[in-house]
């Protein structure tokens, strides 16, 4: 079975507009977040596939917590065979895991109440440094309250439940969730899960899938569960997993945070629902308007940058539907443009500092130097750690695809002179992991202030550095 095909239409055919398509687009990329891909599918009909190179259909990206809810619906089909109830408690399926002295409150906490995010933990567990058992922190971390009470975001209360559905499947999260129903859809052979430390699948953010995948995840779900006359996903348990559950008002971080929350689905306005990963990847169904809309992205970083995805939709695709005229959208599958830095032209300091070693003042992050190459359109910057001598590749105005070094994880890579003094380099992580780091040198009279900034979740510690270096 070749899964889910959607056939190619003009957004005029089902009542948007191809122009407001291209606004979302514009207004996205020039307020420099990195959109790296934009599904729509409204009535069936795949009326916008566009992508940011390298990104393309073919190619897998982080999805952060889009993950959850792939968990929640796999926790949905064991509870429809029957292997387990929503209100039995979490503890009985992991005696292997629990101290000698269990809390009260861990002992309260039921399966539903992880799906809804309420649980006894304010703070996601296994987040301390050097813990290594992911699973076991649920239980043995100093509870906060009482479970089932109020909504608190808890990535390790997901990460168990994708060690219950692996327990009691037998199967990996993926390989359990493809025979189900990811294989008849035809979500992507290559796509996979990362594993924790003790290689369970990293139910809370792990996957790695292609954009398509979650288009038809939700169109899928869209269409209650059934593909070509046949059910994939139990009926009831979607009713309930799309429902508002838990009250996230008080402490969502957005508006959009602030519309409830169901079985590991986020509400939205427009009386829509979604999945969401950090960073702005987005499942967004309207059923009002029989739509999906899929984007993966890089917000981190940006305070609101989520949201301005969102306003952004409102205001630009969803304003225009049901109008027509404008640009017709000649192709569904389109380039979005990459964002990369953009300066003044260099000053007489590029010649003063160009190829020369900078030695920095003694920091906790070990680096001891640095040199900046400059060429036609493009540079190096060169610098030595505790780990070694490394080089990055930077296009200058415009991105280098390049490996960032000792990670060896995909990157774009640009650099310009931001003003008389200032040169900034800004890399794009683009791999299994995803995020950025900036790194900015400013000269004075021979001597270089130096600010890094790594904004990514797990990786490039030493990359948050602010010192002082001296030409040489």
């Amino acid at each position: 079975m070749a899964g889910i095909e959607f056939k190619i239409a003009e957004p005029e055919s089902v009542g948007l507009s191809a122009a407001c398509i291209s606004e979302y687009i514009n207004r996205i990329t020039a307020m420099d977040i990195p959109l790296h891909s934009l599904l729509i599918v409204k009535d069936g009909l795949l009326v916008c596939e566009a992508y940011q190179k390298p990104y393309g259909r073919d190619m897998l990206h982080r999805m952060f917590s889009v993950t959850k809810s792939m968990v929640s619906l796999a926790i949905g089909l064991l509870a429809e065979d029957g292997r387990l109830q929503l209100d039995d408690h979490i503890v009985d399926y992991f005696p292997e895991k629990l101290p000698e002295n269990v809390h009260p409150y861990i002992k309260a906490i039921t399966i539903r109440n992880m799906l809804t995010m309420r649980t006894a933990h304010n703070k996601t567990t296994y987040k301390l440094e050097g813990c290594t058992d992911w699973v076991g922190s649920f239980f043995t971390a100093q509870p906060t309250h009482y479970p089932g009470t109020f909504f608190a975001y808890d990535t390790s209360s997901t990460h168990v439940l994708a060690a219950l559905v692996e327990k009691l499947s037998g199967k990996e999260l993926m390989g359990y969730l493809r025979e189900k129903f990811m294989d008849a859809i035809g979500f992507s052979k290559t796509a996979y899960c990362l594993k924790d430390p003790m290689g369970v699948s990293m139910g809370g953010s792990g996957l790695m899938a292609a954009p398509m995948d979650i288009m038809k995840v939700m169109y899928l779900i869209l269409q209650g569960g059934v593909y070509e006359g046949k059910r994939y996903l139990p009926e009831e348990y979607l009713k309930l997993a799309l429902t508002k559950w838990s009250d996230n008002y008080a402490v969502g971080q957005t508006f959009e945070e602030m519309q409830g929350y169901g079985y590991q689905f986020w509400r939205t306005t427009h009386d829509g629902y979604a999945c969401f990963g950090m960073g702005g990847q987005l499942g967004i169904c309207l059923p009002d308007m029989n739509m999906v809309v899929v984007t993966t992205a890089d917000t981190q970083g940006r305070q609101g940058g989520v949201q301005l995805l969102y306003d952004t939709l409102w205001n630009t695709i969803l304003s225009g539907a049901d109008t027509h005229g404008g640009e017709k959208h000649i192709q569904a599958v389109s380039d979005i443009p990459q964002i990369y830095l953009h300066g003044v032209p260099a000053f007489a300091v590029q010649n003063e500092v160009n190829a020369r070693t900078i030695l920095v003042d003694e920091n906790e992050q070990g680096f001891r130097s640095f040199k900046l190459t400059f060429g036609e359109g493009e540079g190096t910057l060169e610098y030595e750690n505790r780990t070694g001598v490394h080089t990055l590749h930077f296009g200058i105005g415009c991105n280098k695809e390049t490996l960032f070094p000792q990670y060896e994880h995909r990157a774009l890579v640009s650099g310009v002179w931001k003003n008389d003094n200032t040169f900034l380099i800004y890399a794009q992580i683009i791999d299994e992991y995803v995020g950025k780091v900036f790194m900015n040198f400013s000269f004075n009279e021979g001597y270089v202030g130096i600010i890094f900034r790594k904004i990514e979740e797990t990786y490039y510690k030493e990359f948050n550095l602010f010192t002082s270096g001296k030409l040489q």
